[in-house]
């Protein structure tokens, strides 16, 4: 794996995201906080993503570290990733709350393309897409498997202290 500066297959979320996300609106579905980039303690800012000069906003440390190999591997394995083709931290939203994009809200989510149409993907970069999961071993969510489809989407599937999350962060930085 390349090392990247700056999705197990399941789409539900774990019991204990989806308790946190019900009650408190303070996580994502995924149990991360939410945060505002704009907040002067934010673990969100604007990451650069080497090897393809392209950039998203992002939590900072593993989140990035994850994400970033993941967007360099889409692009180097899947299809070319060019400038504004990438979206990261968006503000929550009433209608994300209860779904996978409220991950967007807590910076542990990025959508590749998310203009694109739906069924845009060809069974070869399904793939491949596939094949690029399994490096992460259920930590990175592809929402191309959702029962509601966006390809776009790729989230952190694990809550912040999951220790598969911690050794796959560790691997990728390795």
């Amino acid at each position: 794996m390349a090392i990247a500066i700056c999705l197990v297959v399941s789409s539900q979320p774990t019991a204990l995201a989806s308790e946190l996300n019900q009650e408190v609106y303070g996580y994502s579905l995924n149990g991360w906080p939410i945060h505002n980039p704009a907040d002067d303690v934010s673990t969100v800012e604007k990451c650069d993503i080497s090897g393809i000069s392209s950039s998203c906003e992002m939590r900072i440390w593993d989140v990035n570290i994850v994400l970033s190999d993941l967007v360099c591997q889409m692009h180097y394995r899947v299809k070319d990733i060019r400038l504004g083709e990438i979206s990261g931290w968006k503000d929550m939203t009433e209608a994300a709350i209860q779904t996978p994009y409220s991950n967007l809200s807590s910076g542990t989510a990025l959508q590749i393309r998310p203009s694109m149409p739906l069924d845009s993907c060809f069974a070869y970069e399904i793939q491949i897409i596939e094949e690029v999961l399994k490096d992460y071993e259920g930590v990175v969510f592809w929402g191309g498997v959702m029962d509601k489809k966006d390809e776009s989407l790729f989230y952190i599937n694990t809550s912040p202290n999951d220790p598969l999350f911690i050794k796959v962060a560790e691997k990728v930085r390795v």
